[in-house]
């Protein structure tokens, strides 16, 4: 276990980090194409899937019409009809499944009594909010800070200068960075000469084959032990 003094503050990603984001988006749009075919659209859902990915890859997942481009594709008129059954039944799903992962919420709660903790994210300054509304952990850093232009997103180091500014932390060796991807989160940390953590709860990312600049200083599986690198006792829920 590391010494409790070692470090000065941690910062988190947020999709894919402290939520299942992923799973969240893709089992929201197979419903929102379930939606319209309710509607009356005669579709094959895989392959009204595939069209939708390649539409949010074209115009990005921050664009305000993926299902308008969606219904044109499939030779339909755009009908506000069509576009409020898909629009509901994304939204239904994509907050029904809004959940932090396993250990997170346990973790911060250690972490939040001890240490400064934090938020570095890209995208809109209000979804990302909104999630961690609906997480319910809007209430729990020191400092958020979301990337909203291109040019700020990781593996740039705009958003950890931020950070730190706000918090006035002077040394970035004594800040740990948990994230996901290697090519954002922990390049980016790296460059910034912070202590890089990778989340990878399914074991999915081949260490070996990295780059020496997107190599982890750590790698966890569970987010439990975010603490324990931290040098801190993880609190446990108690049921008596």
């Amino acid at each position: 276990m590391v010494k409790k003094d070692k470090f000065d503050a941690i910062f988190f990603d947020l999709d894919d980090t402290l939520f299942n984001s992923s799973l969240m988006s893709q089992t929201a749009r197979r419903n929102a194409i379930r939606a319209l075919k309710e509607a009356g659209i005669e579709l094959d859902e895989d392959t009204a899937f595939g069209i939708l990915l390649d539409i949010v890859g074209k115009y990005g997942s921050n664009y305000n019409e993926h299902f308008n481009r969606l219904i044109e594709e499939l030779g339909y008129e755009v009908h506000p009809k069509l576009i409020a059954a898909a629009v509901v039944a994304y939204h239904n799903t994509k907050f029904g499944l809004l959940r932090a992962f396993p250990g997170v919420i346990l973790t911060l709660l250690t972490l939040m009594k001890s240490i400064k903790i934090g938020i570095i994210s890209d995208g809109i300054k209000l979804k990302q909010w909104e999630k961690l509304t609906y997480l319910g952990i809007q209430h729990f850093f020191d400092v958020v800070v979301i990337n909203d232009l291109p040019s700020q997103w990781k593996p740039s180091v705009f958003g950890f200068k931020v950070a730190m500014k706000k918090l006035e932390l002077t040394d970035p060796s004594r800040i740990i960075y948990v994230g996901n991807k290697t090519a954002t989160d922990i390049l980016g940390a790296n460059n910034m000469g912070i202590v890089s953590v990778l989340f990878d709860p399914n074991k999915y990312v081949d260490i070996e084959k990295l780059s020496k600049k997107e190599k982890p200083k750590f790698v966890i599986h569970k987010f439990t032990e975010v603490a324990e690198i931290a040098g801190f006792k993880q609190i446990m829920w108690r049921f008596s």
